[in-house]
């Protein structure tokens, strides 16, 4: 695990209550000197939708953001530890405080309350509460154009990038761990799913909330689990230094709770994609997403529409690079595509002839390619058929908790 005092921190605010996905809130670890945030520093309303091009060496940022993810099966079997002494989190600003305070350590017990379960994973998880990022949204902010009819937002010369921001989150089939198929999810206090913080679920817990999840969008939930860390030696696709470690909380117990938290009406999923396209007669690379209501089926068809017809499509002739959905692939030729990058199906002649076409050197990513073999030769593809359900004996410390039928 690297020195926690080299990542792009200033330290979080002290916990305040959290705030509806559609309010205004401070980003932690910008400003002052002071880790505090006052009213006036507020961000503005995050667009629903986005589109902007990526400046020279935002490419190489965004492939190696969606290449991590392949890293996430490299997992170990999950073991209680022999003590019951934990960390406790009430929000996403206290737990991300605990990471930096070095609380967070490999095997160490936390317990998350009051917080809304995601089946949708974090893009770059952490990244969101960063200084870098809270600028970068700042910019981006100000670089915005609003299209007339008032639904979309396309900025073609920012400067800023929004995925830059901590924006945008993925959805990852179900990997074999232990045997038993295990879920990359998310839990977040505030119902805004990038915001949070990551989890890994086994199907005993997921098979039961399934149901709730299609009809909420999120689950009420506090849980607890075993913090774990994806080695630190894996490399990235250009090897470069990763901002925040690779992270997440190894999820044990679980209960769900009645009810959301006060004042959470609606959860928020953001989509992002990049793409190569024309704008004004020359080709770029952009960078968009579109935010919908993951309780709401035809809230994730719209936004889905708006990216590939309005954008990539009909704005720019374009192709995808890098999409967001595993489960249900929206665009099935993207050269990054996640069904293709989780299962060990990356092409490296194809990435080589890509990178070269950009003016990067077409032997970039070797050392990725030596452990992502590695990975899909010893495990880590997804599971075939249906995994949406199911249950099974609850085993060791293993156990759900529903308000109406108490511990298992």
């Amino acid at each position: 695990m690297p020195d926690l005092n080299d990542l792009p921190f200033n330290g979080l605010p002290d916990p305040e209550p959290d705030f509806k996905p559609w309010e205004q809130r401070p980003a932690p670890g910008v400003g002052s000197s002071s880790p505090r945030f006052s009213a006036s520093q507020a961000e503005p309303a995050p667009p629903a939708r986005l589109c902007q091009e990526m400046q020279s060496g935002d490419l190489s940022e965004v492939i190696e953001r969606q290449t991590d993810l392949a890293y996430y099966p490299r997992v170990a079997r999950h073991s209680a530890p022999e003590t019951d002494q934990q960390q406790q989190a009430a929000s996403n600003r206290e737990i991300w405080q605990l990471f930096i305070e070095e609380q967070l350590y490999d095997t160490r017990r936390v317990t998350l309350e009051q917080f809304h379960l995601f089946e949708w994973f974090p893009l770059a998880p952490g990244r969101f509460h960063t200084a870098e990022a809270q600028q970068q949204r700042q910019m981006a902010y100000e670089m915005m154009f609003q299209a007339e009819n008032g639904r979309s937002y396309f900025n073609p010369s920012g400067k800023a990038d929004m995925l830059k921001g901590g924006i945008g989150a993925v959805r990852l089939r179900p990997r074999q761990i232990a045997g038993e198929p295990h879920y990359f999810m998310s839990v977040s206090s505030n119902g805004v799913c990038h915001e949070g913080f990551p989890v890994l679920l086994m199907r005993r817990f997921y098979g039961p909330l399934k149901a709730q999840l299609l009809r909420q969008g999120a689950v009420p939930v506090s849980l607890s689990g075993e913090m774990r860390y994806i080695y630190e030696d894996a490399p990235t696709f250009f090897a470069g230094q990763r901002q925040i470690p690779q992270l997440y909380l190894h999820v044990d117990e679980l209960q769900v709770l009645p009810a959301p938290r006060s004042g959470i009406e609606q959860f928020s999923v953001s989509a992002a994609i990049s793409f190569l396209g024309q704008f004004e007669d020359r080709e770029g690379v952009y960078a968009t997403y579109a935010t919908f209501d993951p309780a709401r089926r035809e809230s994730l068809q719209a936004a889905v529409q708006w990216l590939e017809q309005f954008y990539v499509i009909g704005q720019h002739q374009g192709v995808v690079i890098t999409d967001f959905d595993e489960v249900q692939p929206r665009f099935p030729g993207a050269i990054f595509g996640l069904p293709d990058l989780m299962a060990g199906r990356l092409a490296p002649d194809k990435i080589s002839a890509f990178l070269q076409a950009q003016g990067y050197n077409p032997q970039a990513g070797q050392p990725f390619f030596v452990v992502y073999q590695e990975i899909n030769t010893m495990g880590g593809a997804y599971i075939e058929g249906d995994v949406n359900t199911g249950g099974g004996d609850f085993i060791g410390r293993d156990q759900i908790t529903t308000p109406s039928s108490g511990s298992a």
